[in-house]
């Protein structure tokens, strides 16, 4: 998600296995689907043309990034969310993760919604969890489930009961586990996408490089296998 902390070469430097328990499918002879975009700062302002080109390409629901730790906020939040309502498409936030202590998850929690509570009133959107810093896979797994469940916590007791955790695919047993409510929104890149992979996970997350009707901008796309993030 993070332009800068991009999660391709974890897939480059971490073996293949840690990660059974996501189960995938067969690999059809098909593109994956762009059910779902997820957006930051870095995308800019996107117009209401823009987002309706999106729909009209099969996008369902969109993801914004709203926080990083207890110092950053997208400065375009609430365009992106206003915009994207507009559109009719569904929408959904997720915080970059920095916590590596139990407390330091609670502060990054409350940080959060904070930020969406200030951009929209909806409670059925899903809060996420971008797990993906380096930092994170110096810690066991324990201490980092520890945390992640920590900081959901908070989250749900403002009153939003659906809650997800981004992160690699390699990452999932090696470095955090996925459980029933998280159930993972999980990235992997192949050279040539096709298919469905990770069943058992809520979307995968399968290009960062896509792009709709012609445009210019290269956008993360992810195929949901269920209908969580709507």
């Amino acid at each position: 998600m993070k332009r800068s902390k991009k999660i391709v070469a974890a897939l480059i430097a971490l073996t293949a296995g840690g990660f059974l328990a996501i189960s995938s499918t067969s690999v059809l002879a098909s593109q994956p689907k762009t059910d779902m975009v997820d957006l930051s700062a870095w995308q800019g302002a996107i117009s209401n043309l823009g987002y309706q080109n999106m729909k009209n390409s099969g996008v369902k629901a969109i993801t914004i990034k709203a926080t990083e730790g207890t110092f950053y906020k997208n400065p375009l939040l609430g365009q992106q969310t206003d915009t994207a309502v507009q559109s009719g498409m569904s929408i959904n936030f997720y915080h970059f993760a920095n916590f590596t202590t139990k407390a330091q998850a609670k502060k990054e929690a409350k940080y959060f919604v904070k930020a969406v509570e200030s951009v929209t009133n909806q409670k059925n959107v899903v809060m996420v969890i971008d797990f993906e810093a380096s930092k994170l896979a110096k810690l066991p797994i324990a201490t980092n489930n520890r945390n992640v469940k920590a900081f959901n916590k908070v989250v749900k007791a403002a009153g939003y009961s659906k809650t997800d955790l981004y992160t690699n695919a390699n990452w999932v047993d090696s470095y955090i586990s996925m459980t029933s409510k998280n159930k993972g929104w999980l990235a992997s890149y192949p050279t040539n996408p096709t298919g469905v992979r990770y069943a058992a996970a809520n979307a995968w997350q399968w290009s960062s490089s896509y792009k709709f009707g012609g445009k210019t901008s290269s956008l993360d796309v992810s195929q949901m296998n269920n209908d969580y993030y709507t």
